[in-house]
């Protein structure tokens, strides 16, 4: 689900967390720009998200992205997403480097720092039909996120700080939009089973400190490193917002339950699909979320991914 909060009039303030996709685990680059290079080659990917399907305005997010080893230890990434929730628009641009080195035989550890901008828009006729005249108000902010990223044979550990400069967006007397650090923290592994059989376990936890803590609990299974098929839990955890009430109700409505199939079409190309069945009261009104992804290789493997060590990667 996408932990975003709509804009209900002129004077009010959206309070933003970076939108979230089921199949993250296959593009950390979007929560963690020290994830660039993982793969050990040139990655593009492309993701779509349409969260609340029949919902006038529900929020619907494009997500580009590409990366690549340079070698040498260095790495670059680069980022474009564009999220609209109503009346609102939200682009985000930015550029990665990440340094990774061994740290042992088996263990890569990478730093990553990514910086660009984000816009902030709102189309105020949309708020309000009746006085077409109404401009649209933007502004621009820069952003800043930092990370680490630690992987070894048959596990991986990811920490981020995403939008690690606070700050309002501000157009004239309005606030369009309250961007607060989103933290981010991800494991997650394989387990052989057989020669060509494995499960994927992993698990996902983003706060902002502002709202109750997202979890993500995921298991895949993998069939000769070419047909992935799981699902994925989520669920909000409240631990530290003791001046906020959160009834047992409340916080059931941002549970969801997740369907996610990836499956190579050629040695380089890769489609994902997520089906997203929300556990609250608009899943009687609409269809849950879908979210299409793409991934493509541009260079050939440098490397066997025979190994499980490597299978991650081919993530």
């Amino acid at each position: 689900m996408i932990m975003t909060f709509v804009a209900c009039g002129f004077s009010g303030v959206q309070a933003q967390q970076i939108p979230q996709f089921s199949q993250y685990m296959f593009n950390g680059l979007y929560i963690n720009p020290a994830y660039a290079g993982y793969k050990e080659n040139m990655y593009a990917h492309l993701m779509y998200r349409n969260q609340w399907i029949g919902l006038d305005g529900s929020p619907q997010t494009v997500l580009l992205g590409i990366d690549g080893d340079l070698g040498k230890g260095s790495n670059l990434g680069f980022i474009y997403a564009n999220d609209r929730v109503g009346a609102t628009t939200t682009n985000s641009i930015g550029l990665s480097y990440a340094f990774r080195f061994q740290v042992s035989d088996k263990a890569r550890l990478a730093f990553g720092l990514s910086g660009g901008a984000i816009y902030y828009g709102l189309n105020k006729a949309k708020l309000n039909p009746d006085r077409l005249l109404l401009s649209t108000e933007n502004v621009w902010r820069p952003m800043v996120d930092i990370g680490a990223y630690f992987d070894m044979e048959e596990f991986y550990a990811g920490f981020s700080v995403m939008g690690a400069l606070p700050h309002r967006a501000e157009s004239g007397t309005m606030q369009i939009m309250r961007s607060d650090p989103n933290f981010f923290l991800t494991l997650g592994g394989s387990l052989k089973i057989t020669e060509e059989f494995a499960l994927a376990p992993s698990t996902l936890l983003k706060t902002d400190f502002r709202s109750p803590l997202c979890w993500d609990l995921n298991l895949m299974a993998v069939y000769a490193q070419r047909l992935w098929f799981g699902a994925s839990y989520r669920t909000g955890l409240n631990f530290t917002y003791k001046d906020r009430e959160f009834s047992p109700e409340s916080l059931r409505q941002m549970n969801a339950l997740a369907i996610l199939a990836e499956v190579f079409l050629t040695s380089n190309l890769r489609l994902g699909f997520a089906y997203d069945f929300d556990l609250n009261r608009l899943t009687t009104e609409y269809n849950g979320g879908i979210e299409v992804s793409l991934g493509y290789y541009l260079l050939k493997p440098r490397r066997h991914y025979g190994n499980p060590r490597y299978m991650n990667r081919r993530w």
